[in-house]
């Protein structure tokens, strides 16, 4: 009786197969972490940009507050269309940041406890900043101050 030997498992080539699928799986990740690593990058530097324009843009309304704060009575209005009672063109603060801003009148009324010759004034105020080429930012508000009128 003739005994049935299983046929031999071929197994040359397996240890190279299973390498070149470790290195493939590996060159893979180290590709994602080098974009990952990349596009961090130039998020972060976007984000930095962005804060420092709205920051020059703050300077932008700082500025404006400082000017209304230290006028000893209401600033005269030079242009009657929009009310502007002041602007300042482009200032630059340090490398690529800048800002530029315009004080319009909007209203003056009573301040109450303070009697008839207070008046509390009203103005708005736009600022816009700049940092780089594409960080643009923009704040207004609106500012009082409290003058005494015909002093």
């Amino acid at each position: 009786m003739s005994r049935k030997v299983p046929p031999a498992i071929d197994r040359e080539g397996f240890a190279l197969v299973t390498t070149l699928l470790i290195i493939l799986v590996m060159s893979v990740i180290a590709v994602g972490a080098v974009w990952l690593a990349s596009s961090e990058k130039r998020i972060s530097f976007a984000e930095s940009v962005h804060i420092s324009s709205v920051f020059s843009a703050d300077a932008g309304t700082e500025a404006a507050i400082n000017f209304l704060r230290f006028e000893n009575s209401p600033p005269q209005i030079f242009d009657f269309g929009d009310m502007t009672v002041h602007s300042v063109g482009e200032t630059d603060i340090h490398g690529s940041q800048r800002y530029e801003y315009d004080c319009h009148f909007l209203t003056k009324r009573f301040k109450p406890g303070w009697g008839t010759a207070f008046l509390d004034y009203d103005y708005r105020v736009a600022a816009h900043g700049e940092a780089s080429i594409e960080g643009q930012s923009g704040v207004d508000l609106v500012a009082s101050r409290l003058f005494r009128e015909g002093y």
